[in-house]
């Protein structure tokens, strides 16, 4: 796709546009052992333009996320063994005013505790309307690769994003009985972004690969990185296939340009966040 093409994928931005009519953007994510994986959303969200973006993250992750992110708001959350706590959703309900789109996932753990948070999240999501978007990452997506789900967990709406990596990838297809990525979209009736070398975005009705991307990328946090910039493009009122399309090349092209200033070894996830704005300002001048 050239740019001319990305840049109108571009959520416009009004010249009467304050924080809140910019996108309101929920980010559920981390646990005490995995703090960064919020920290690390969060800031690629706010650097993908959302206006407001919220970071709710487990009690005893609060203070690192705290410390790192001096514009995001951090919301902590009960917790059992370091994750999100059964109920933590009701707590953190009554805290928000309005959600456009919610990130869920990087960082959660597999605690029993955490697969009742999703279940409940999922549920809740249509506090803010049927078409709230909500990203599923990482440990949120083995709550769909069980083979026999809860009949608690509701069907997938047409605004749920999925992004797997290979292996949670094959567990979904395993789980859904589903023989590639186009009838596990359609199963799931989601799109789905089938994330390596080439990454291909998919839905029931439309297809894409991306071939943005480059090795420097494959690293630890990189993911929760693409995870906040399509929540972000999410909440701004961008539709979910050309949100996870935008969010993908935007992704592999700062992957390309953190490579080319730290070398192809040397690429952190922050580099990427970092190098967001570069390629955001190349697209937005066309």
């Amino acid at each position: 796709m050239n740019d001319d093409e990305l840049a109108a994928l571009l959520p416009p931005i009004p010249r009467d546009a304050h924080k809140y009519t910019r996108g309101s953007l929920l980010v559920l994510a981390g646990s005490a052992r995995f703090p960064g994986a919020a920290v690390l959303a969060a800031r690629a969200a706010v650097r993908a333009g959302a206006g407001y973006v919220t970071l709710a993250v487990p009690e005893p992750a609060a203070a690192t996320a705290r410390a790192h992110l001096l514009s995001i708001p951090v919301l902590p959350a009960p917790a059992t063994e370091g994750a999100f706590a059964a109920d933590a959703w009701d707590a953190l309900r009554s805290k928000l005013n309005h959600v456009d789109a919610i990130v869920l996932g990087p960082g959660l753990t597999t605690v029993p505790s955490a697969a009742v948070f999703i279940e409940t999240v999922l549920r809740g999501a249509t506090t803010w309307g049927a078409n709230c978007p909500v990203l599923l990452d990482a440990d949120a997506l083995n709550l769909l690769a069980v083979p026999t789900p809860s009949p608690s967990v509701p069907a997938p709406s047409p605004t749920l994003v999925l992004t797997p990596h290979a292996g949670e990838l094959a567990r979904l297809l395993n789980a859904t009985g589903a023989a590639d990525v186009q009838q596990l979209a359609e199963t799931l009736n989601a799109i789905v972004v089938a994330k390596g070398p080439e990454t291909c975005i998919v839905s029931p009705t439309q297809s894409y690969c991306s071939t943005a991307g480059t090795p420097a990328l494959a690293k630890a946090g990189t993911g929760d990185v693409l995870s906040g910039v399509i929540g972000s493009l999410l909440a701004q009122g961008a539709a979910p296939f050309d949100a996870a399309l935008l969010g993908v090349e935007l992704h592999g092209r700062a992957g390309r340009l953190a490579e080319a200033r730290f070398s192809q070894r040397a690429v952190c996830p922050e580099d990427v966040i970092e190098s967001l704005p570069t390629i955001l300002k190349q697209l937005e001048k066309r």
